[in-house]
């Protein structure tokens, strides 16, 4: 057997949620979205990563506390200046870390959003 990880789905509960995260990826990381969050699919293009939002994608799930996402950044402060500007919510700022520099942005509906620089 050979798997190869493709995307990732963030499910969701409501049409209003599916479009608040999309608005969140679109407007604050300035990504680009393609469908309609709000009819219940979207598709938020990471680099070579998909970001797929579903909602009622399945007929039983609940919350299991939040999703964290990781993007990579060729300058970190700037990258949180810009965040900010469009009205994110920085959750921690920029520090030092033993991996490099690292910072946090709220997003909607549990998501976290790690930016990094390595």
């Amino acid at each position: 057997m050979t798997l190869r990880f493709d995307h990732v789905g963030l499910l969701t509960d409501s049409r209003d949620k599916n479009q608040e995260i999309a608005e969140f990826f679109s407007a604050v990381l300035g990504l680009e979205i393609s469908g309609d969050a709000a009819e219940g699919y979207a598709e938020v293009k990471a680099g070579a990563t998909t970001i797929a939002l579903h909602m009622g994608a399945m007929t039983d799930f609940a919350p299991h506390g939040g999703t964290l996402l990781h993007f990579t950044s060729d300058d970190v402060r700037a990258d949180v200046e810009e965040i900010r500007r469009r009205g994110g919510t920085i959750a921690l700022e920029p520090v030092e870390t033993d991996w490099g520099t690292s910072a946090y942005v709220r997003g909607p509906h549990g998501i976290l959003v790690e930016v990094y620089a390595g």
